[in-house]
């Protein structure tokens, strides 16, 4: 019997389409598969590649569900780090779901470098009439990092790499590396001079750091959240940074844009940022990237990275990658 035919299938907005295509064709070679558009005759067994962020934009409908529901598909991948976007309890079983788990790591570091640097120096210079402070720069500061997965691993390394003493939460001990030590305290990566959040949203993470946590924070902390509002309590937030036992730079917030006139658009130890961080050059369609390296590792190995996976299995997305190769277009890589 020969094997069923498969197409790749993309939902994405038009101003991300043709640059996307252009990259998938160098990260697929010239014999990969050509991308389709969700809504031409999607098949049982179609890869989907699709933009659940943008859902209304471009257009694209405004429920994914209607994306989701258009075929049985094998795999699911998301072209944005989180996985939020998807009805993660009910996914079906035998249906791969991943995302873009790594390709974003850089820009989002140095948004939290940059942000940690700046709040350093956030009292002057001698060139602005002001004492340089004695706590300015990173050497010898303490930065707390939640999470680590590709994010919080490039935080955790390139603050080390600049002299501070780094503390990770992660889910299990793990022995220290270096400068780079371990727990599994939520307040214990509090009491640190900076805290970065890098963890993704789920059931485990929604309100980590609620207001009890936040309490017992280390007076002066700063606080970047570069991953989602939902995983610490905003309006203790607002509160702490108000009475200025905290500082904050948030690139996500609850909701986004912040309506005009809320307290932590005016409150003057807080940055905020709408939603950027994962922006660099060319980073628009950096997802292609982690993509191509997920089909060329389906096809070749079998199995994707663990953090790459959101739920589901990868039995029939391995199926549908291997068949497209058995077609005779298998791409350059095979």
């Amino acid at each position: 019997m020969p094997p069923p035919e498969v197409a790749l299938r993309t939902a994405l907005p038009r101003h991300l389409a043709g640059e996307a295509r252009a990259r998938l064709a160098a990260e697929l070679g010239p014999g990969g598969p050509v991308p389709r558009d969700w809504r031409d005759g999607p098949r049982r067994g179609d890869v989907l590649l699709v933009a659940a962020h943008e859902m209304g934009n471009g257009g694209l409908p405004g429920d994914l569900a209607a994306v989701l529901g258009a075929a049985d598909w094998s795999w699911v991948h998301l072209t944005s780090a989180g996985a939020d976007f998807a009805d993660l309890p009910r996914w079906p079983a035998d249906r791969l779901l991943t995302r873009s788990w790594r390709c974003y790591a850089a820009p989002l570091a140095e948004y939290a470098l940059g942000a940690m640097l700046l709040h350093q120096w956030r009292d002057g210079s001698p060139w602005d009439g002001r004492e340089v402070a004695a706590d300015a720069g990173l050497w010898d500061a303490r930065v707390g990092v939640a999470g680590y997965g590709e994010t919080g691993r490039r935080v955790a390394e390139v603050a080390a790499a600049l002299g501070a003493s780094v503390l990770v939460l992660s889910r299990t001990p793990r022995p220290p590396s270096g400068r780079i030590e371990h727990t599994t305290s939520p307040t214990a990566v509090l009491d640190a001079d900076h805290a970065v959040v890098a963890l993704p949203l789920n059931t485990g993470t929604r309100g980590l750091f609620g207001p009890e946590v936040l309490a017992r924070a280390r007076h002066g902390l700063h606080l970047v959240n570069i991953s989602r509002a939902q995983i610490v309590c905003q309006r203790t937030l607002a509160r702490l940074c108000a009475e200025g036992r905290m500082h904050a730079t948030l690139d996500v917030t609850d909701p986004e844009p912040l309506p005009p006139g809320h307290a932590l658009r005016s409150l003057p130890g807080v940055r905020l940022s709408p939603h950027v961080a994962w922006r660099s050059r060319r980073s628009d369609a950096a997802f292609t990237e982690d993509f191509g390296a997920l089909w060329r590792g389906l096809r070749e190995r079998g199995t994707p990275p663990a953090e790459a996976v959101a739920a589901g299995t990868d039995e029939r997305a391995r199926a549908a990658v291997r068949a497209f190769g058995q077609r005779g277009e298998a791409c350059a890589y095979c």
